[in-house]
């Protein structure tokens, strides 16, 4: 479970390899940190020894030629606390509408996923701020850009391409994924096909992109799209497989980008497995060769090589996994160029409840992961389904339903039946469903759950609240 020293120990395989060799693949992979003199360079010693906070900013983008190629589809904050023993895994969603220094003019709303490639293109971002301008801008614009909604300040960035990925993926012969669950997705676009007419003519043209915009754009181009089918369990995937896998949007069943969070999670988890196995040994060279040009970081090696050796340490520290959602304290609303976005509940750039929830979830040990069981006690049917759909978004996996045996519950209640629970956990089921107040219990011999959920009337109006569809 300690997935987020595989994007660290990954580069430590350099440190056996010929030097002049090292050399020449480490300045492909590390971004020189502006303004930071020589005796800073070894920043990570000074937060681990000290044992103060160390906030590590992991970003996943597409690559390739197409447009957006450096859109982060995937934002997660490492937060490894010296002190406390505990590293806690954010999960940070990419729609997040925030207003980035893209302009001279007081910056410009964009979604949270546009700042790493606002920072990398100067070219057409003239006028933004010098200290998002030129080498490591990209990863400088992210983290402070991340910063902003989380409230914490991040010390480095790891960014990691995709579709690049798919050849380290390859040299490794492959991974072992653990898919959670059975999914197709059937409009799963075949790169470079992007614009081919699938047999009409341009003259059909006009007529056939207004027949997209009602219809699904598989039936209207189909050579354009592919079906992608995954079974739950462990399936061994080449690195074509497992970048579908990890990309995949358009899933009845798993199509959220919340599941594509966790999906690419699973990836980095099986990556980690595999460099771990015996068979590795012999692909060092060309798996870190080939990495290299997938990663960059404004990590430097001697930072690197204090992780790895206090490794031992950090693989003992308990893993807390945490997620922003709109389930909890994000709202789903559309921006007024038809974006659909996600916004603090409160209001756009009203993030205090967040940063309050960070703070309190960063500073404080884990408890029990909570068994939940959730009861509609509502005529509104699939109410319960609802629920559970936003508890498996923010990682909360131990999750039944059921109907409760009336349906006249107005005020959704929260009871806890095991005070181990920690608090950063009771806070999230408090924000989720609008409970300002939870109930103690004793918990009875044989029972399966340690969290009662028993929804009110008020939860289908919450969601309603929080509906893609409000403008802002």
């Amino acid at each position: 479970m300690k997935k987020i020293f595989l994007l660290v120990l990954l580069f430590v395989l350099c440190i056996g390899v010929p030097y002049f060799w090292l050399r020449n693949v480490t300045q492909r992979i590390f971004i020189p940190v502006s303004g930071v003199s020589e005796p800073s360079l070894t920043r990570v010693a000074d937060y681990l020894m000290n044992k103060k906070p160390l906030n590590i900013l992991l970003l996943g983008y597409g690559g390739g030629n197409h447009d957006g190629a450096y859109l982060t589809d995937s934002i997660l904050v490492a937060h490894i606390d010296s002190n406390l023993k505990v590293v806690s895994l954010l999960s940070v969603p990419r729609d997040i509408w925030i207003k980035l220094p893209s302009n001279g003019n007081g910056g410009k709303y964009w979604k949270l996923n546009a700042a790493y490639a606002i920072g990398l293109d100067d070219a057409d971002y003239p006028d933004k701020p010098k200290e998002y301008t030129g080498t490591g801008a990209a990863g400088r614009l992210a983290r402070w850009a991340v910063g902003q909604v989380i409230g914490e300040p991040i010390q480095y960035y790891v960014a990691l391409d995709f579709s690049g990925f798919e050849q380290t993926i390859n040299t490794l012969g492959g991974v072992d994924i653990n898919v959670e669950k059975t999914f197709d997705d059937y409009e799963y676009p075949v790169a470079g096909k992007e614009d081919d007419l699938c047999g009409h003519t341009q003259e059909e043209l006009p007529s056939l992109v207004a027949e997209e915009a009602t219809t699904a754009a598989e039936l209207v181009f189909p050579c354009r799209y592919e079906h992608l089918h995954f079974d739950a369990g462990l399936q061994h995937m080449d690195g074509a497989t497992a970048l579908a896998y990890v990309r995949s949007r358009h899933s009845v069943q798993d199509g959220t980008d919340f599941g594509r969070a966790k999906r690419q999670r699973n990836l980095i988890l099986a990556v980690r497995e595999k460099i771990f196995s015996i068979g590795f040994i012999p692909k060092i060279i060309p798996f870190v060769d080939s990495l290299s040009r997938d990663f960059s970081t404004d990590m430097t090696a001697g930072d690197l090589q204090t992780l790895i050796q206090k490794s031992a340490e950090l693989n003992t520290y308990a893993v807390h996994t945490m997620a922003l959602t709109d389930g909890n304290f994000l709202a789903d609303r559309t921006a007024s160029d038809g974006q659909a976005v996600l916004i603090p509940e409160n209001g756009t750039d009203a993030w205090t409840p967040v940063h309050t929830w960070i703070a309190d979830s960063f500073g404080a040990l884990p408890g029990k992961a909570p068994l939940i069981r959730v009861r509609n006690g509502t005529p509104v049917q699939g109410l319960a389904q609802e629920a559970l759909g936003k508890l498996t978004d923010a990682g909360y996996t131990s999750v039944t339903t059921g109907n409760a045996p009336a349906t006249s519950t107005t005020k959704t209640s929260i009871t806890v039946y095991d005070r181990s629970i920690g608090k950063a956990d009771i806070d999230m089921l408090q924000s989720m469903f609008g409970v300002g107040i939870v109930t103690y219990g004793e918990n009875i011999s044989g029972q399966q759950y340690t969290v009662d959920i028993l929804l009110g009337t008020d939860y289908e109006k919450l969601l309603s609240e929080r509906s893609r569809y409000q403008p802002l």
